[in-house]
């Protein structure tokens, strides 16, 4: 069946996870065959984070978790084994000064993911345990009638190469420019595993109005972002920064916001993003803000005086929609104006229709059912021999460095004897 020596292990995906199932095996006196079908390994890896790596988080346990989607539970294990700490202290072993930042954020001190990449590829190449094979695409996993159990791999090619353990470590469906297009479900579903349906998280959202030309790739900072149901029901608020797209939202905030309005938009519900811009005042005391402006300022034309109030930028917009005449002077503002600008001002209103597609999305939410994964293996309960790491599995999290330590200590887990 094979061409190459005996396979302890195969390893199919040479990105973040299947880099580290790889170290981690080997380093165990394991036989690894590292399968890659892309020319290079780690392309994600290295443009993650805006090309620096947030690699981890440093929060604590319980903090952590909290970021965490699907069953946050399943990951206990893994962390337990293999978490923030073991991971900083792996990379600065391997000569990758690191610095935390805002938010418990940890990057490479050089600011490069590069240095990332070669501290998990130079071992690779060099290690006598691991042969790594590039444009190699695996077709299917080849599993014995008899014992029910891995047994090896087929290739594109049509050449085999057998083993009693492959690890799936294939990424999910984001930047498919990578690599990562949703191999692995199609190869776990054939022998009959669940796969969670998948859609794109951490990416922009698409709003049914339009978004004038002057607000596009407008920045706004410390404001909240309050997603909610038809019937009111909120089903996420946070405090941070945003910007505007020719066709919605985008930035920080609404990335976090889309890994919970991600799937409801494309089961087709509709829903509503309200943006407040002075999340600081309560609307008593901002009401009472406008009513003093208003007295105060009474012979301004509105159209001037809104800057008290807005950025220059969405002045155009809250004239539009409030539907108050431009040149109105303060001092001839009614009541039920007045409450329509505070209405505005704390809760600016967005229909959401959707999101980007899979080339935008930081990260897949969907893929291999935990149910039907070891969480303290990574090993199918369907099938003997077969393991997951990664982003193949139905694991995702916030932006923040949780999702790529959760790819870490998968493939740890994965990864060891």
């Amino acid at each position: 069946m094979e061409t190459l020596p005996a396979n302890d292990v195969i390893i199919i995906g040479a990105g973040a996870a299947g880099l580290m199932a790889a170290l981690t095996a080997a380093n165990q006196g394991q036989r690894v065959l590292l399968l890659e079908k892309m020319d290079q390994p780690g392309r994600k890896l290295r443009i993650t984070g805006k090309g620096r790596c947030n690699l981890t988080n440093t929060a604590p346990l319980k903090e952590f978790l909290e970021h965490v989607g699907s069953d946050n539970r399943f990951m206990r294990n893994s962390f337990s084994r293999f978490f923030n700490q073991e991971l900083m202290d792996f990379f600065e072993q391997h000569g990758v000064p690191l610095t935390i930042e805002r938010g418990n954020r940890v990057y490479p001190s050089s600011g490069k993911s590069l240095d990332i990449f070669l501290a998990l590829v130079e071992p690779i190449e060099k290690h006598p345990n691991i042969t790594f094979i590039k444009k190699a695409e695996v077709e299917s996993l080849l599993v014995s009638s008899e014992e029910h159990r891995i047994v090896g791999v087929r290739m594109k090619n049509h050449e085999s190469f057998s083993t009693r353990k492959v690890i799936l470590a294939t990424g999910g469906q984001s930047y498919p420019s990578t690599g990562s297009t949703g191999d692995g479900y199609r190869m776990a579903q054939a022998v009959g595993h669940t796969v969670i349906d998948c859609v794109p998280s951490l990416v922009p959202l698409t709003c049914a109005e339009p978004i004038p030309d002057d607000l596009i790739g407008f920045v706004l900072k410390n404001v909240s972002l309050r997603i909610e149901q038809i019937d009111g029901k909120r089903l996420f608020e946070q405090q941070g920064e945003m910007t505007f797209t020719a066709d919605g939202l985008a930035g920080p905030l609404v990335m976090s916001a889309s890994r919970i309005a991600s799937r409801p938009l494309h089961q087709g519900e509709q829903l509503i993003a309200k943006i407040d811009l002075k999340p600081a005042l309560s609307n008593e005391v901002l009401d009472k803000r406008l009513i003093h402006d208003l007295d105060t300022n009474g012979s301004r034309i509105l159209n001037d005086a809104m800057r008290m109030w807005l950025p220059a930028e969405l002045i155009p917009l809250a004239l539009k929609r409030l539907k108050i005449e431009q040149f109105k002077r303060l001092n001839q503002v009614n009541g039920n104006e007045r409450k329509r600008l505070l209405q505005f001002l704390k809760g600016v209103p967005f229909t959401l229709t959707g999101t980007h597609d899979y080339p935008e999305a930081i990260v897949t939410q969907g893929g291999v059912s935990l149910k039907e994964v070891n969480p303290k293996t990574m090993e199918s309960k369907i099938i003997p021999g077969l393991f997951f790491a990664g982003e193949v599995l139905d694991l995702d999290a916030d932006t923040g460095g949780y999702n790529l330590q959760i790819a870490f200590s998968t493939s740890v887990a994965a990864g060891s004897k």
